[in-house]
């Protein structure tokens, strides 16, 4: 059993719901019985996520663009 550390878009319904179906797929593909615990980030362009704990076993960020 491990902690899944998953970021989202915050104050955003795809955000969250982002987070809930990758929680559904990682508990079924990789981890039955793993913890998971969640964490809403707001993101501007140019910003980096350097005050972000990764602190997880493991990390996801869902919902956000890269270009």
């Amino acid at each position: 059993m491990g902690k899944i550390k998953i970021f989202f878009h915050n104050n955003c319904f795809d955000g969250l719901s982002s987070a809930a179906v990758f929680s559904i797929f990682y508990r079924g593909a990789f981890c039955h019985d793993c913890e998971f615990e969640y964490e809403g980030l707001a993101h501007r362009a140019g910003q980096l996520f350097l005050n972000v704990r990764f602190d997880g076993d493991e990390n996801a960020i869902v919902d956000f663009k890269y270009s």
